[in-house]
């Protein structure tokens, strides 16, 4: 379903902002960040030391990997390799 015209957009009025920012002062929930905290980003950080790659395992590798837990195979594969290479 396309729309034929936009939504139109209305800026509060001074009266309105007012009264929000009053509510926003007046709750119990809101805090202001202290000037020196960290400030955190989302996503992969920067400077990965990982590189993405695919390779074709038998699936009783992949089974071993994933028993007892299947979340952290990958990881667990890593580390296998990782002392496989002498690292």
């Amino acid at each position: 379903m396309e729309m034929d015209k936009p939504p139109k957009i209305r800026l509060n009025t001074d009266e309105e902002e007012a009264e929000i920012q009053r509510h926003i002062a007046e709750d119990p929930d809101t805090w202001t960040a202290l000037e020196d905290a960290p400030i955190l980003k989302r996503g992969r950080p920067a400077g990965q030391t990982k590189e993405q790659v695919t390779v074709r395992l038998d699936k009783d590798v992949i089974a071993a990997l994933k028993t007892p837990d299947e979340k952290g195979w990958q990881t667990r594969l890593n580390a296998i390799l990782r002392e496989a290479v002498g690292l």
